[in-house]
């Protein structure tokens, strides 16, 4: 007899959307859960808990996995915006793009209005054990400008 295996399903996840990103020149559109933990990164990206949100002043983080492998065709000056369920549009101009290594620095959270977008590191060689990250750090277009 076959052994069924259970699989969590969306309904029976514990993670729920907080916004929309879109990267224009990518084409790309993502809908954002809450959490970074695996439950939530299975879906799609998620925005980290101990960041800030995009209506305050301080650095937005949102991790994800394959979902971001456009990022690789990321340039500076790229825009890329988050829409609230509130329907306020945040705008950020990518200003930079890094590679980090977990185990030896931690992604910085600062009162800077930031969103920097972590994938693993290479893109095609996601493994449990990498603690590499591909980071896009994009900075809001009113600070930015200022």
């Amino acid at each position: 007899m076959r052994e069924e295996m259970q699989q969590k399903h969306w309904s029976s996840s514990n993670v729920f959307p907080v916004f929309m990103l879109s990267a224009p020149q990518h084409d790309q559109e993502f809908v954002v859960l809450e959490g970074d933990g695996e439950d939530a990164l299975l879906f799609g990206p998620g925005r980290s808990p101990s960041s800030f949100l995009p209506g305050d002043c301080g650095t937005v983080i949102i991790h994800a996995h394959h979902h971001f492998i456009f990022l690789q065709n990321i340039n500076l000056n790229d825009q890329i915006i988050l829409n609230d369920q509130m329907g306020t549009e945040y705008q950020y101009c990518v200003l930079d793009v890094s590679i980090i290594d977990l185990d030896k620095t931690k992604i910085e959270i600062t009162n800077t209005d930031e969103l920097k977008l972590v994938t693993p590191w290479p893109f095609d060689g996601f493994t449990k054990d990498n603690t590499l990250r591909y980071i896009v750090t994009a900075r809001k277009y009113e600070t930015y400008q200022n």
